[in-house]
């Protein structure tokens, strides 16, 4: 029989070597720190034999393994086993079940009042399946040095959200349509739109049109019709004696000639080439690229009337911010209203709240005098029926209330006040401002005498100062 070899184990406990295995038993690494001599190799078991004993048994690194002999002679570290990592699975997807670009199509003549027009975008039905929420896989297992199976990696669930006009199934695995209108995919929300398009016209042939989402209109909009949108609204045509309302931004193309009836209104910002006549409401600002006449204009933004004209003539407006035109009134006298510094609720707000004090206060006087009254008649009797001293009580419980109104409406009016000659408000004209044009900016009124030429008015030192016309070093927003 062959000398028996020594174990490897002594050279560990010697510090010579050391065999690292880290808590997840993937690897074994050895360190040699002290190297042996081609003798002292003859008398240990190999490398091999040492891990085995180990009962490392899986993956080895043959071409390690095959010259261990040369290992023990240098000092270094080495890899001598590697385990297979588990494989994470397919992550789950979202399938959906609609196209997401806008197509064009043809109308056929019998389809005259259709009002998707020539566009028409993907459609759902109310019911439909717009999307299913398909299960992330499996991966495949690992193995560590020892031989034993590590668990395979889920794929990730995918996420998806049913946003306005969509639902979950029960399982919450698919997402349907509530309405109908346009499926949208916007991040992992899934929304629906109705989006209408009118190819030409509103009149008899449409009727008023009214959507929930954004509606475009390739024609006019005809007098005594109306266009009722909860996103935006687009007229590449005329606007006449029509009502248009938007939960977000309106754009006429050309001109709105309201003829005293027509209405613009929108959460966001009015874009309109000419006004004549007509009125606009918008909660931010108002862009008017040619002229404005004889209109009423109220935004809680900017008025800019800055095209090649841009004319400011007759009519009443107002605007919570700056009023940017290059011409306002006209040689002839044209009366024009001009507010700003205080958006229309606010103003309407300082309007209500003087005429409710305006009206308690009277009521108050009232109440004084006669309590005052039956003061006096309690003081000429020395006995008081029932009556006279219930209608006492009932006055001047009447006059604290109406007391305790009048502070707190005196106070609101003190702080709409407040706040309104603390804002920072200008008008800029351009080019000329006429005569009759009045301009309010805060609580400040400037009635213009004379034609004056580049101008800029604003408020300084408790009144409003005329100064020399300055393009804003930034452009309004729009």
């Amino acid at each position: 029989m062959g000398e028996q070899k020594r174990k490897l184990d002594v050279l560990e406990e010697e510090g010579r070597i050391q065999l690292l295995i880290p808590q997840d038993r993937m690897r074994a690494e050895l360190i040699v720190r002290k190297p042996l001599s081609e003798e002292e190799i003859s008398n240990f078991e190999s490398v091999g034999e040492f891990l085995s004993r180990k009962g490392i048994v899986s993956g080895l690194k043959e071409e390690v393994l095959q010259d261990s002999s040369d290992i023990l002679k240098k000092p270094g570290s080495y890899l001598l086993a590697q385990g297979r990592l588990p494989v994470r699975g397919k992550d789950g997807w979202v399938k959906l079940f609609f196209e997401e670009e806008v197509t064009k199509e043809i109308i056929s003549e019998e389809d005259r009042i259709n009002l998707f027009g020539v566009t028409r975008v993907p459609e759902v039905r109310p019911g439909d399946l717009l999307a299913e929420i398909m299960p992330p896989e499996e991966g495949e297992p690992g193995e560590d040095i020892f031989g034993n199976p590590v668990p395979p990696l889920r794929g990730r669930e995918a996420r998806i959200a049913a946003g306005k006009n969509a639902r979950f199934s029960e399982d919450g695995k698919q997402v349907f349509a509530t309405i109908a209108g346009r499926p949208q995919l916007l991040g992992n929300r899934i929304t629906v739109h109705p989006v209408f398009e009118v190819r030409g016209d509103v009149d008899a042939q449409t009727g008023s049109v009214s959507f929930v989402g954004s509606v475009v209109v390739r024609g006019d909009v005809r007098s005594g019709f109306s266009v009722d949108a909860e996103g935006d609204i687009e007229v590449w045509g005329v606007v006449e004696a029509a009502s248009l309302r938007a939960g977000g931004h309106i754009h006429i193309r050309k001109s709105f000639v309201g003829s005293g009836a027509g209405v613009a209104q929108a959460a966001g910002n009015v874009r309109v080439r000419m006004l004549e006549s007509a009125t606009i409401i918008a909660g931010g600002d108002v862009f008017i690229e040619e002229a404005a006449l004889h209109s009423n204009v109220s935004c809680g933004g900017n008025l800019i009337v800055d095209g090649k004209k841009g004319l400011l003539v007759g009519g009443q407006v107002r605007a919570g911010g700056w009023l940017w035109a290059k011409v306002i009134g006209s040689p002839m006298g044209t009366k024009t209203f001009i507010e700003v510094g205080a958006s229309p609720e606010l103003r309407e707000e300082y309007r209500k709240t003087r005429e409710e004090l305006e009206r308690i206060q009277c009521e108050l006087s009232q109440t004084e005098k006669a309590l005052t009254l039956l003061l006096r008649k309690k003081a000429q009797r020395k006995v008081l029926d029932d009556r006279f001293t219930e209608m006492f009580t009932k006055l001047q419980v009447t006059h604290g209330l109406l007391s305790k109104k009048r502070e707190f409406l005196q106070k609101r009016l003190n702080e709409i006040e407040d706040e309104l000659s603390r804002r920072e408000s200008k008008v800029l004209v351009e080019e000329k401002v006429y005569p009759q044009v009045r301009i309010t900016i805060g609580n400040f009124t400037y009635v213009v005498r004379e034609e004056i030429p580049y101008a800029s008015f604003e408020v300084k030192g408790g009144e409003i100062v005329l100064g020399s016309f300055e393009r804003p070093k930034v452009r309004l927003n729009g």
